[in-house]
């Protein structure tokens, strides 16, 4: 009888089959195409503008929408426009909300957010946004960084005179930042408090406040508490092309890396808008 492995073996040999050499693919004429989705942001805006968005162009090396443009006087602005940011004037409803919580004397001229980010944290709010709004006493008036320099001090005399009234003790983690925050000696401050602005940044041609809130998610007619959200956010005076105007940053609070990261994307976003609103060639 003969051995196990023997017969497989010839098995196996009587099975083989000589097959025909594998054909080489043809290959494709000419490059293969990159989806859009797959490039880098900067390269994906440059393409869109190749592909003829006629409403999307480069300033100075700044990207802009010219739908999304708005005027304080007769001078007309721009707001930066990055990949993945989207007009909030088109969501029904949105422009309203902000509007309604603005401060009075101010025009809401731009509403800007995050639509990937929207996206990513399921959709429920705008919770990554820009806003732009423009003084309405100071529209058709030209500012240097002189007379900036004075309306600087104005904004910070009004929120101290106001520190003294609502500061309050408990609030603060020591002492030493209680009494630092009420009397204006901010770069002083180890720890931030909730509701309460603190000053960040500032250069001859702004002033840039960061502060801390939490808001309620509303649903229904009568039932207003269903959760409720940390937010951090930045107030930025600013002047752009001669014009003041006051920018706001607000994000969902994830970590507390999101805090630089906040003012590094606030004072990037006010650098480009200067140099969008520059002369300067358009293409």
């Amino acid at each position: 009888m003969p051995e196990e492995g023997a017969a497989s073996s010839e098995v196996e040999e009587e099975l083989q089959v000589e097959l025909p050499p594998a054909q080489p693919q043809r290959q494709r004429r000419g490059r293969q195409r990159t989806r859009l989705e797959d490039l880098p942001p900067d390269e994906r805006i440059l393409r869109q503008i190749q592909m003829g968005d006629a409403d999307l162009f480069l300033k100075n090396g700044v990207a802009i929408r010219k739908s999304w443009s708005f005027r304080s006087g007769v001078t007309e602005l721009y707001p930066p426009y990055y990949d993945g940011w989207r007009n909030g004037k088109t969501v029904k409803g949105l422009y309203e909300n902000y509007l309604d919580q603005g401060e009075p004397g101010y025009t809401l001229s731009s509403v800007v957010y995050n639509e990937r980010y929207f996206k990513q944290t399921g959709g429920e709010f705008v919770n990554y946004y820009s806003l732009v709004w423009v003084p309405e006493a100071y529209a058709f008036s030209l500012y240097t960084p002189s007379s900036f320099n004075k309306f600087k001090e104005t904004v910070r005399g009004r929120i101290h005179e106001a520190r003294l009234q609502y500061a309050e003790r408990d609030r603060f983690e020591t002492f030493q930042d209680y009494m630092a925050f009420k009397f204006g000696r901010d770069e002083e401050m180890e720890n931030f408090v909730d509701g309460y602005w603190i000053e960040a940044m500032d250069s001859d041609e702004h002033l840039t406040f960061f502060f801390t809130s939490e808001f309620t998610e509303i649903r229904g007619r009568k039932k207003k508490v269903a959760f409720v959200r940390p937010l951090i956010a930045t107030a930025t005076y600013m002047v752009i092309r001669n014009k003041l105007l006051r920018l706001d940053v607000v994000k969902e609070f994830d970590g507390q890396d999101d805090i630089p990261a906040l003012l590094d994307f606030t004072d990037t976003l006010r650098r480009d808008m200067k140099r969008a609103n520059r002369p300067g060639e358009t293409r």
